[in-house]
């Protein structure tokens, strides 16, 4: 076997798609450049109407098995971004630089998730140096949202039935199945009510900052902590102790981002500010006790504001929207034998409109049994507070119990790491379960170099990973 250590063009192609805006439901320019780059290189290609682009590339050899392999990824990215940063993720390309052994981006997401793997596979196809057999490259769209791009693409012009899928954030790791999820977004009204320009309440935003966040399959079960959760603990103090009146409360952005802040505006008694200000002291010790890991810029504040309306929340409605994010569960729901994840909650987003309270949230689940109860709870929460529910379900993929392709990749995994690689059924969200619904037999594996702290702005790639696992790819495609 050989060894391809050159990324080069690699890291062109994702420094040039980093140039692309590609937000998740916005991918017509990236979809442009792919189905350019096919047109260049008389590579045939279909693009259906959302995006979508396949792209073929025939054996590079007549002596090589006509078996093809599909290799896959997403077009999408998270857009996040740091709180001071103005970046327009609809109009600007990603400002990438190389610190050490990483790339990164300056002040948002990297976008390596999945622009690594679009990268890789644009190197591939551009490539008549790299042995391999009939390559079907797949681009969707959507993966970060709706995943609607693998629900409605068509995959009759495809001959393959063994997919790489470039959707990974671990060298170590083979993930050999994926969590399926549901998305949910709850409504509740209430009542509001009138502080007449009380000279006894003073208007004041609570700001809770500083957590890490991060991707809300991979990094769930790192406790790092979520501040929707936290600012309802703290208003639940308030509530009870000074009789606070709910204006506003909103925090987060996506289901599948593990949030980063949450704000809320409270009408509070002038007599009672102080005690407010030693309460929040206190509340900052058991943050940083509480939350172990990362917890060196979390703080909770609070700034005065000016009246431009002096409606609020009435108490009755005030003391429901805060129970309501309670009672609601979050984090890791259920553990297998070795502490991994198999089901969990993730509340992403909170706003509140007018009388209304919005609350967004998604389940990741590789055990539908357990997940069977959580949804129970969360039904029973439901009713309880009489709030409207829409929902979004996404698929999983449960892997065969033998795989010669997947031997296969241990196999040349071995060779190339001088390590066994870990295979894992992985409580993350991919396009696995939607592929395996259209092609029958479908034999899935998905790898990637080390990506750390995707869904955040300090997102960043190793490099070192990249060449290791850019080689092993290419081991694959000459050895399969």
């Amino acid at each position: 076997m050989n060894n391809y250590y050159n990324i080069d063009e690699v890291m062109k192609y994702f420094y040039e798609i980093s140039k692309i805006p590609r937000m998740s439901g916005k991918e017509q320019r990236i979809a442009d450049y792919i189905e350019e780059f096919a047109k260049k290189r008389n590579l045939k290609y279909v693009r259906d109407v959302y995006n979508n682009v396949i792209i073929i590339k025939e054996s590079s050899k007549r002596d090589r098995s006509e078996k093809s392999i599909i290799l896959q990824c997403h077009l999408d990215m998270v857009c996040e971004k740091e709180e001071k940063s103005k970046h327009n993720f609809e109009e600007e390309g990603l400002e990438l630089y190389i610190e050490g052994d990483y790339i990164k981006a300056k002040g948002t997401t990297l976008g390596a998730d999945n622009g690594i793997g679009i990268a890789i596979i644009l190197s591939i196809l551009d490539s008549d140096k790299i042995s391999h057999p009939r390559i079907e490259a797949i681009f969707t769209v959507q993966e970060e949202t709706t995943m609607d791009g693998a629900k409605k693409i068509d995959t009759g012009i495809l001959q393959g039935k063994r997919m790489i899928c470039l959707d990974n954030m671990n060298e170590d790791e083979l993930w050999i199945g994926c969590a399926g999820a549901k998305i949910f977004k709850y409504q509740t009204e209430g009542r509001k009510t009138n502080t007449n320009n009380s000279k006894e309440k003073q208007l004041i935003k609570i700001v809770l900052n500083g957590f890490v966040g991060g991707h809300s399959g991979k990094d769930i079960s790192k406790e790092r902590g979520n501040p929707i959760k936290e600012m309802g603990a703290f208003l639940k103090i308030l509530y009870k102790k000074y009789g606070i009146l709910l204006k506003s409360i909103y925090g987060g952005r996506k289901v599948n981002v593990i949030p980063r802040e949450c704000y809320s505006e409270i009408y509070i008694k002038y007599e009672d500010l102080d005690k407010v200000k030693e309460e929040i002291d206190i509340f900052n010790k058991s943050l940083r006790n509480r939350i172990l890991e990362d917890n060196k810029n979390i703080r909770l504040y609070i700034e005065k504001m000016e009246e431009k309306s002096n409606d609020c929340f009435d108490k009755d409605t005030t003391k429901k929207m805060i129970d309501i994010i309670i009672d609601i569960p979050n984090g890791v729901y259920y553990r297998d034998q070795y502490t991994n994840p198999l089901v969990s909650l993730n509340i992403g987003k909170i706003e509140s409109h007018k009388n209304e309270l919005q609350l967004s949230f998604s389940i990741r689940s590789n055990r539908s049994s357990i997940e069977k109860k959580l949804l129970e709870e969360l039904e029973f929460i439901r009713n309880k507070y009489n709030m409207k529910e829409t929902r979004n379900e996404l698929y999983g993929y449960e892997h065969e119990e033998k795989s010669e392709f997947i031997d296969k990749c241990k196999e040349i995994y071995r060779e190339c790491f001088k390590r066994d690689p870990k295979m894992i059924d992985m409580h993350i969200c991919l396009e696995a379960g939607f592929f395996a619904s259209k092609i029958p037999g479908l034999d899935f594996i998905a790898i990637a170099p080390n990506i750390y702290d995707a869904h955040s702005p300090k997102e960043r790639c190793s490099i070192t990973s990249l060449k290791k696992i850019y080689n092993y790819i290419l081991l694959i495609l000459e050895d399969i």
